[in-house]
């Protein structure tokens, strides 16, 4: 029999079975949690450099008291 010049056959990678998973449990767990614990001191540094930086912007104003005020929430 003679090729008649059409597309190859696609070639199929070996099947995994479904219930293999690629990434261990244990190990996605640990990325998670590191990314959870980067994601919160990530937000605390930007809390504090815009902190740091209004107080910054007050005392390049030439301003008196620039630290926080404190309400007090009592009636």
């Amino acid at each position: 029999m003679k090729d008649e010049g059409g597309p190859p056959a696609p070639v199929e990678p070996p099947h995994r079975g479904y219930d293999s998973r690629p990434i261990p449990d244990r190990l996605l767990a640990i990325f998670l949690a590191a990314l959870v614990v980067a994601l919160v001191l990530g937000y605390l540094f930007v809390n504090k450099l815009a902190s740091i930086s209004s107080e910054e912007d007050c005392a390049l104003a030439h301003r008196k008291n620039c630290a926080a005020v404190d309400v007090p929430s009592g009636r």
